[in-house]
């Protein structure tokens, strides 16, 4: 059995590597051939696909208040773990609304202005019209996300041992810290880079450059991609899973790996990376959750390393 999951561990470091490697031929080719910022398919990815790390840090915080109630902590522990929880969850939707709200002005701007829908200013360079409506919509809709959230994690949580939250703890913590870390990596990437997006060179390929060139900081952010990125993040949902419920977990990995193969695509089929770009934004989020799910002894088949229950 470990020999069998060595060998797809080393099965999927070979399928990255060929990716870059053909990427560092081909990019430029490829995305002439499937750009399309028009395409409703890449749009809807674009603005509605930046949702697991808010998910992921949710569900953490939910855990540590419910940890916290069955807990042995004194008042004022529990007291502050519920504030900075909450604070903390609610801070996480707002932004995922915040995002997915911003992508969809952009598109409702682009069709009144007869431009292609999926056509946006990913590296904040341009000015956005905000209608009236948006504050407004950004609240509510916050609100209405939080209550969704809350209904469902009390389900999910509310009938767990204390011994089953301790194990949840140690995943939620490991959440906090994949999301971060691979955010981080990708922002600290894209500055050191400065590679041109394919849209920004669609008119003048002159300025192409191979992932393999460093231009330092110049503005420009597509290599590697933070969509793809955060698209992967979906695969550190399955260690929420309890550990020997192995075919939900595997269930969740599923769908985890083709809504993150379905979002590298989309930002090529969008204009806004290159193969190589999503291939090493996805390869960031993968590495970084496998090496958690190592120290966390979890694996997404459903089997403990340590034999650890939640």
């Amino acid at each position: 059995m470990a020999f069998i999951k060595e060998k797809k561990e080393v099965s999927i470091l070979a399928i990255i590597i060929i990716l870059l490697f053909i990427g560092g031929i081909w990019d430029q080719q490829i995305s002439q051939t499937l750009m399309n910022q028009n395409s409703y398919f890449a749009t809807l990815f674009q603005n509605y696909g930046l949702i697991f790390a808010g998910i992921i840090i949710f569900m953490s915080t939910q855990i540590f208040i419910y940890f916290a109630m069955k807990s042995g902590l004194n008042t004022f522990a529990k007291i502050s773990i519920y504030i900075l929880a909450l604070i903390g969850g609610i801070y996480e939707v707002w932004q995922t609304v915040k995002y997915a709200l911003y992508y969809t002005v952009s598109s409702l701007n682009n069709i009144n202005n007869d431009l292609p829908i999926g056509a946006a200013n990913n590296d904040g360079s341009g000015t956005l019209e905000i209608p009236d409506w948006y504050g407004s919509a950004l609240i509510v809709l916050t609100i209405i996300s939080v209550a969704i959230g809350l209904y469902f994690c009390n389900r999910w949580l509310k009938d767990k041992t204390l011994e089953e939250l301790k194990g949840l703890v140690l995943v939620a913590l490991g959440g906090i810290v994949a999301v971060f870390a691979a955010n981080t990596i990708v922002d600290a990437m894209k500055d050191l880079w400065g590679r041109m997006r394919p849209y920004e060179l669609q008119d003048d390929w002159s300025q192409y450059t191979s992932w393999l060139q460093i231009n330092g900081s110049n503005g420009h952010k597509s290599f590697p991609s933070g969509h793809s990125e955060q698209g992967w993040l979906a695969l550190y949902l399955p260690l929420f899973v309890q550990a020997t419920n192995k075919e939900k977990r595997q269930k969740v990995y599923l769908f985890a790996c083709i809504f993150g193969c379905l979002m590298a695509y989309s930002r090529v089929r969008i204009g806004a990376h290159f193969l190589s770009d999503v291939t090493m934004g996805s390869t960031i989020s993968i590495f970084v959750i496998y090496t958690i799910s190592r120290l966390l002894n979890q694996r997404f088949d459903g089997t403990s390393l340590a034999d650890v229950e939640y």
